[in-house]
């Protein structure tokens, strides 16, 4: 299984709740139309806190927070290889590329985007 990671910040101007909305209720759409059948699962991670060096953190103990620059981190995960290519051949498809690039341009910083494709392993426990 392969796992997509996009990494993402919202326009400056826009508030959180703002970027969500428009995440979840117009991409969230798209994506969904155009490399739904493709996706095994698609989950987007609203960040509330982060704690930088969590291990020298003493036990027992909340260091405070402080704001992650990513507003979302977003999880796609496709059975293999093809299922991927496939995923970039329609994000770069002449016709529906611009509908994607439309719609991110009213939420997203698009240069700050960071997209990482991974190999997830998960431990038996």
């Amino acid at each position: 299984m392969i796992k997509i990671i996009f990494l993402l910040k919202r326009r400056p101007g826009m508030t959180p709740a703002q970027f969500r909305e428009h995440y979840e209720n117009s991409h969230v759409k798209l994506a969904d139309k155009y490399i739904g059948h493709l996706l095994v699962d698609y989950r987007r991670n609203y960040p509330i806190s982060a704690v930088k060096n969590p291990s020298n953190v003493p036990p027992g103990t909340i260091p405070p927070a402080y704001q992650t620059e990513y507003d979302a981190i977003t999880e796609m995960w496709v059975k293999d290889q093809a299922a991927l290519e496939e995923v970039g051949r329609i994000f770069n498809d002449p016709k529906i590329n611009p509908i994607l690039v439309e719609d991110e341009l009213k939420f997203l910083d698009r240069p700050e985007a960071i997209m990482i494709v991974s190999e997830e392993v998960t431990s038996q426990a």
